[in-house]
């Protein structure tokens, strides 16, 4: 193997080709901690790398990923808008029974436990992204443990959110508000 080329790079390039997101939360897991820091020392090398074989390595803050090709408008994949509506009405519901925001990305959330199903915009939501009951949610999660979204306890159904989740909450809440100000407006 020539010198210049990082140790656990082909480890790295197919983590990030199917999808992982590594952030600081990576950093005290033993397999995945040496993984982020040679990626993070060496960001410059894998992005030049990748982009010679057309791919756009990213860095949002601390978590680095590999970005979608660049579209007038990106259209998100049936999986990512399922993520998009978990993530939201997953705070929103953790919310609602008194946790904090810190809280969802520091200890494990008993996600079954909250109303998803109740009447109004969460069964709506979720009814948009062909979400109907509390299995297929339950497959998402252990989807977007792959992604490095959440860490998941199948046995407990607890589930705790990791950094790269921050980006998406935060952009579902963002949208929320928009779609929310934009009804309101023709009433006013």
């Amino acid at each position: 193997m020539p010198a210049d080329i990082p140790h656990r790079s082909a480890d790295i390039c197919q983590r990030l080709l199917r999808g992982y997101q590594f952030s600081p939360s990576d950093v005290s897991s033993d397999d995945l901690g040496p993984l982020y820091r040679i990626l993070d020392e060496h960001f410059a090398w894998f992005q030049a790398h990748l982009t010679a074989v057309g791919f756009l390595l990213v860095r949002d803050g601390e978590v680095v990923l590999l970005e979608k090709e660049q579209k007038e408008q990106k259209e998100l994949t049936g999986e990512e808008r399922q993520v998009v509506v978990a993530l939201f009405l997953l705070g929103d519901l953790w919310l609602e029974r008194g946790g904090s925001y810190q809280d969802l990305f520091r200890m494990p959330i008993p996600w079954a436990n909250l109303d998803w199903l109740r009447d109004g915009y969460g069964r709506e939501y979720l009814a948009q992204v062909g979400i109907k009951e509390l299995d297929p949610l339950e497959d998402l999660w252990r989807r977007s443990v792959r992604k490095g979204l959440v860490t998941y306890n199948s046995e407990t159904r607890m589930l705790t959110l990791r950094d790269p989740a921050a980006r998406i909450l935060t952009m579902a809440r963002q949208l929320h508000q928009r779609l929310r100000a934009a009804e309101e407006a023709p009433n006013a």
